[in-house]
C-alpha cells in the first residue's frame, strides 16, 4: 500500500471521516476524507520538509467554502504528524469548546 493511502486511512479513522472516492482528481469533490464538519487534506513527506504556500491555502479555504466545512490541512513530515487550521477557523473552535 502506498504511503499516501496510509496516511489517508490514516487521518479518516483519527478524525471519524470518510474517505473520498478519487479524491483529487474531481473539482465537485474535493478533499481526502470529510464528514459533517470538516474537510480534509492529507498530505505526507518522508523528508525534513513540507512546503505550503500560498496556493495550496487558497485552494483549501476555498474547497472548505465550496463544501460549507471546516478544512484542515493533516500533515505528516517524517513522523510528525501536524493539523493545519486556518486562524478563524480555529477561533471558533476555541468558542465552540467553551460554551459545552
Amino acid at each position: 500500500m502506498k504511503d499516501w493511502v496510509k496516511k489517508e486511512k490514516h487521518d479518516a479513522k483519527k478524525f471519524s471521516t470518510k474517505r473520498i472516492k478519487g479524491s483529487g482528481n474531481s473539482w465537485y469533490s474535493p478533499g481526502d476524507s470529510r464528514n459533517d464538519k470538516y474537510l480534509i487534506e492529507s498530505k505526507q513527506t518522508l523528508k525534513k520538509s513540507y512546503s505550503l504556500n500560498k496556493d495550496k491555502l487558497d485552494k483549501l479555504y476555498e474547497q472548505g467554502l465550496f463544501t460549507y466545512k471546516t478544512p484542515l490541512l493533516a500533515v505528516r513530515i517524517m513522523d510528525m504528524d501536524l493539523i493545519v487550521v486556518f486562524e478563524e477557523d480555529f477561533s471558533k473552535l476555541l468558542e465552540n469548546q467553551t460554551k459545552e
